[in-house]
């Protein structure tokens, strides 16, 4: 290999933290052969299938990063942008990553599919391609727990790595019903601005998900009552136990008003028969599993007292 091609190898793998594909060489001009007798000599060492590290580069958990963007073809997204960013302290086991809708996710990464990933969801730390804090956020919360994430949050904020109002636009930019992950950073966002709390429907439906997940039937969903000469709608019951469930949270009550009568509305019910379950709407995206287990609970101490 003669220098010239030596050097327009150096120039190309010293832009990419030392790394070249196959393609790469073939275009600055080396042959297959040529290639495959580098690798037999030590000139260059595969890291992943086409994507080399040429010799006297370092070697560190960023380059291994980078070697998995450049065959998929993404950027570093989820927890491994999260590590990246200083978001969350540990690298998942594997390089995760984001594709477009057609990138390749034939690899041995976490790879995850995104239809909506803009330039500006996109940055670059230590030369890797990777999510921004903001939109690193969006998609964390789909693989990993909620107290991780609000420590992500906390993170971000402090770092001025993003902020509230850059997170809110893009949050209900992309927070479409059923996106993995919404539910969980929305339930912190409410914590700093209760006028974001979602609406009852999603509440409801949110609690019927959960319940079904734990082996439990859906509730039925607007159960009219008529006690004491009112009619009332209860956002979720179980009619033939007479349990309903409803939650600080699936309403917000702004007037005093509105707070009294809803109380006095509850104590007509339960003087009726009807046993109340509240939950919160941080208690759902939490701690799930205490809800189905409270529910469950309250069905089997019902069915004792008929049977």
């Amino acid at each position: 290999m003669d220098a010239e091609l030596e050097r327009r190898i150096a120039r190309r793998a010293s832009s990419q933290s030392g790394l070249i594909t196959r393609q790469q060489l073939l275009e600055i001009g080396c042959s297959n052969r040529q290639i495959d007798r580098c690798i037999r000599i030590g000139r260059i060492a595969a890291l992943q299938r086409g994507v080399f590290l040429i010799a006297g580069a370092p070697l560190d958990d960023a380059v291994r990063l980078r070697a998995a963007t450049i065959r998929t073809g993404g950027v570093a997204s989820h927890r491994s942008a999260a590590h990246l960013l200083g978001l969350i302290d540990s690298p998942p086991a594997r390089p995760e990553i984001v594709v477009g809708p057609t990138g390749n996710t034939r690899v041995p990464f976490l790879v995850h599919r995104s239809g909506d990933l803009s330039k500006r969801d996109t940055t670059s730390v230590n030369g890797v391609p990777a999510t921004n804090a903001t939109r690193t956020l969006l998609d964390l919360g789909s693989v990993v727990t909620v107290d991780v994430l609000e420590t992500a949050l906390e993170r971000a904020l402090r770092s001025r790595a993003t902020n509230l109002d850059r997170l809110l636009r893009r949050f209900f930019e992309l927070a479409a019903r059923g996106r993995p992950g919404t539910a969980s950073l929305r339930s912190l966002l409410v914590e700093r601005d209760p006028s974001l709390a979602p609406a009852e429907s999603d509440l409801e439906t949110l609690l019927s998900k959960i319940l079904r997940r734990g082996g439990l039937p859906a509730p039925v969903r607007q159960f009219e009552v008529l006690v004491a000469g009112q009619r009332f709608r209860l956002d979720a019951a179980y009619p033939e136990l007479m349990i309903f469930i409803e939650g600080d949270g699936f309403g917000v009550h702004s007037m005093r008003g509105s707070f009294e009568r809803d109380r006095s509305r509850q104590n007509l019910l339960v003087v009726a028969g009807w046993l109340p379950l509240r939950f919160t709407w941080r208690r759902l995206c939490r701690s799930p599993e205490s809800v189905v287990s409270e529910v469950r609970a309250a069905r089997l101490l019902r069915q004792q007292l008929i049977s």
